[in-house]
């Protein structure tokens, strides 16, 4: 994975890991019962799951389309790059060639 896309993620599980601890906390200490901290939390907890759930498709949504903008490019950088490696090649065997009939001749002259 990318270096951009994991520091995507690590920014939103701390978005979220701190949203639900504020959350928590802030229920914790508010003036009320027991009970009814222990069903605020509970309903805040589910609240924060499917809006994490949410997130988490969206973000997914957003790869695979990203991904298939990408994907025809893929496929021509491929090319392009094995193109360029053949390039790189030929070139070598010429110098390699150019190289060995520059010894030749040299040294038959010698």
């Amino acid at each position: 994975m990318c270096d951009h896309c994991n520091q995507s993620k690590s920014f939103m599980q701390g978005a979220l890991l701190g949203a639900a601890l504020g959350a928590v906390l802030g229920i914790l200490f508010a003036p009320d019962t027991g009970e009814k901290t222990r069903r605020k939390i509970k309903s805040k907890s589910e609240e924060y799951m499917e809006k994490g759930k949410e997130a988490v498709d969206d973000a997914q949504e957003k790869f695979e389309e990203l991904k298939d903008e990408i994907e025809p490019y893929k496929e021509e950088l491929e090319d392009l790059i094995a193109e360029a490696g053949d390039k790189v090649s030929d070139t070598a065997t010429e110098v390699s060639d150019t190289a060995k009939k520059f010894k030749k001749q040299f040294f038959k002259r010698a």
